[in-house]
């Protein structure tokens, strides 16, 4: 059954049994305020879904309401365990912010919401409205943590004079500014008919507060220990993204500069580590260092609007030069070798069909015809053109793509020879897991590692298999100096760490990364006032200021412009470059390889023309006597 008929059908057989009741059953003054009920229903939350909360004696009263049977409505007792009802309900229910929370009673509520919070994290209404039809001041509850979620609330209670006497008729609206000075509740006027408004923003200002921040200032960017000032004063992203938001929303912070056991935050034996575990304890009321979306840590935090998209880098030694002796062949990919070879032979293979069609040629040998389809390849001219139409149409399409082949890599030559070649980099994660390349990490506690472990991707799994934890950076670090290793941290922070850190310019960082994903803040679970963080940060990103501070933080680091100069001294070339034997020993190695061709084939030809060749050739062709039988 829907929500909404599940309603609709209590609310018909409530309405029945109220017309048996007799008039006695309704407190003193109780018609006016559920006239006053039924005017709020109807007015400012008309149309949205509501979950009603009644105590047994006025339940009835509540149902008969006409508005009640126009509106999408779950009832919930007050009398029965709130643990086992909350449980039970899908998340829409308890925590949807489009659904308004209407709790009507005569007695106190609070046993009810109180096993609610302790059993349920997830019940967290944006919209909650108390209804007090009792005669007690019910002002204090809104003071309990009980009802210390939602973000928006309000009280409805009776008009209560400074003599403490009520005056029936009348509904007081209140609701509680936790940051206001004294942590005040206040009045929002006698409800009248012709009021639209019921729910107001608990949270203009923060008065002043100061938040206590669980971080740590070792995270390059987004947040460290700000350079000529002194220890503890914080710099980064972070700190100017806090600031900005601080100057409009009227709050301060206090950073802490690590966690108590030096672990980032994941969660470990059941419990949280790390600045998550600060925050998680209700020690500290938010951290904002680099962290990401998880399912795990939104299910235990609240987590704002993303600021800022990233994964974790991969970091390699570069790869040394190719050998120089071989930059003979580097101008040409193997594939273009290739067919610049199966085009010399069917040259040669055209040219000698060529020859014997002609009627009159002086030779048509083989050797002719390879060393007239070879002569443009090494830029020598024809001993004399020929006659025929279709050999001249041949020549000129076999010269002229010699002459592009020739030209391209003479022209590429040149660059090989004076500058060095490297093999191509990897740039993935399926090639580096597939390469022999073990990986190294610092352990402080990220997720990474149980998650590569884990991960159902067969290539990230491969990477958990090789991956090695290191106590410090610096055995981290070693082993990707060593040259087995390629080293993980957040993308950010690795290329800080190897540039300005270790003073590494040897290394580069993959193009894929690890895990990219959302960077956010996190936040104690439920807490209410959340939504102003993300409307701050929201207007911080749209305004391009977040992109500004990681440029600028990154360049306090590794200087203006960096991305154009580490570009420029991968490719500077100098002017003063000597060539040397060094460079030039792959010419010479072809050099001697033609004189042992040549070599080879002058000693043929000698054996062809020698007596001794004539005479053997004589013996094998002689028939001697057959032998009848």
């Amino acid at each position: 059954m829907t929500l909404a008929k599940a309603g609709r059908v209590a609310v018909l057989v409530a309405t029945a049994a109220a017309s048996l009741l007799p008039h006695s059953y309704i407190p003193p003054g109780g018609r006016a305020q559920l006239q006053i009920l039924e005017e709020v229903l109807q007015g400012p939350i008309r149309g949205r879904p509501i979950v009603l909360y009644l105590d047994p004696a006025t339940a009835l009263q509540v149902m008969a309401l006409s508005v009640l049977r126009r509106a999408p409505c779950t009832l919930v007792s007050l009398e029965t365990s709130g643990a086992e009802w909350s449980l039970r309900q899908p998340i829409a229910s308890v925590r949807a912010a489009s659904v308004v929370h209407v709790a009507v009673f005569s007695r106190d509520p609070r046993p009810f919401f109180r096993a609610v919070v302790a059993s349920d994290s997830r019940w967290n209404p944006k919209y909650l409205l108390l209804f007090s039809l009792s005669r007690e001041n019910f002002v204090g509850i809104l003071e309990v943590e009980e009802f210390g979620r939602p973000q928006t609330i309000v009280l409805f209670q009776r008009v209560h004079s400074e003599s403490d006497k009520l005056v029936t008729g009348k509904m007081e609206m209140l609701t509680f500014f936790p940051f206001s000075l004294g942590r005040q509740v206040k009045s929002l006027g006698v409800w009248t008919s012709i009021s639209d408004s019921i729910f107001v923003d608990r949270f203009p200002s923060f008065e002043g507060y100061m938040f206590l921040l669980g971080t740590w200032f070792d995270d390059f960017p987004y947040l460290h220990q700000a350079k000529e000032k002194e220890e503890g004063v914080g710099d980064g992203v972070e700190v100017e993204a806090l600031s900005a938001l601080a100057s409009v929303l009227n709050f301060t912070f206090h950073l802490t500069t690590e966690p108590p056991d030096d672990k980032w935050g994941a969660l470990e034996n059941g419990s949280w580590t790390g600045m998550l575990g600060m925050v998680h304890r209700k020690e500290k009321n938010f951290t904002v260092n680099y962290f990401g979306y998880t399912y795990e840590r939104i299910e235990a935090f609240d987590a704002t609007v993303s600021y800022w998209m990233e994964g974790f880098g991969m970091a390699l030694l570069k790869p040394p030069p190719m050998a120089k002796w071989r930059s003979v062949y580097y101008p040409f990919p193997p594939k273009l070798w290739a067919a610049t070879a199966a085009s010399l032979v069917i040259a040669i293979v055209v040219v000698y069909l060529q020859n014997l069609t002609e009627i009159e040629f002086v030779e048509c040998s083989s050797p002719s015809s390879w060393l007239n389809a070879l002569r443009p390849l090494v830029n020598h001219a024809l001993p004399h053109l020929p006659k025929a139409q279709g050999k001249r149409i041949f020549v000129v399409s076999w010269w002229l793509g010699c002459f592009i082949l020739t030209t391209a890599y003479t022209a590429n030559l040149i660059a090989f020879i004076t500058i060095p070649a490297y093999p191509e980099r990897l740039q993935t994660v399926e090639q580096l897991a597939q390469s022999p390349y073990r990986m190294s990490m610092f352990d402080y506690g990220e997720f990474v590692p149980g998650a590569l472990k884990s991960s159902k991707d067969p290539h990230y799994r491969s990477l958990g298999k090789k991956l090695d934890l290191y106590p410090t950076y610096d055995e981290a670090i070693y082993a990707v100096v060593n040259g087995t290793h390629a080293y993980i941290e957040s993308f950010s922070y690795n290329r800080i760490l190897l540039f300005d850190t270790y003073k590494m310019r040897n290394t580069f960082l993959l193009r894929e990364q690890l895990y990219p994903g959302h960077l956010c803040w996190y936040f104690q679970k439920n807490t209410a006032w959340k939504y102003k963080f993300d409307w701050g940060i929201q207007r911080l990103v749209e305004a391009g200021l977040i992109a500004h501070w990681i440029k600028i933080k990154t360049e306090d680091f590794m200087g203006i412009d960096y991305e154009r100069r580490l570009h420029l001294e991968e490719r500077e070339v100098q002017p003063s470059t000597i060539l040397t034997l060094q460079h030039t020993q792959g010419l010479f190695f072809v050099l001697v390889l033609g004189w042992l061709l040549s070599a080879l084939s002058l000693a043929m030809e000698w054996l062809q023309s020698s007596r001794f060749f004539n005479k053997s050739l004589q013996l094998i062709n002689w028939e001697g006597p057959v032998l009848s039988i």
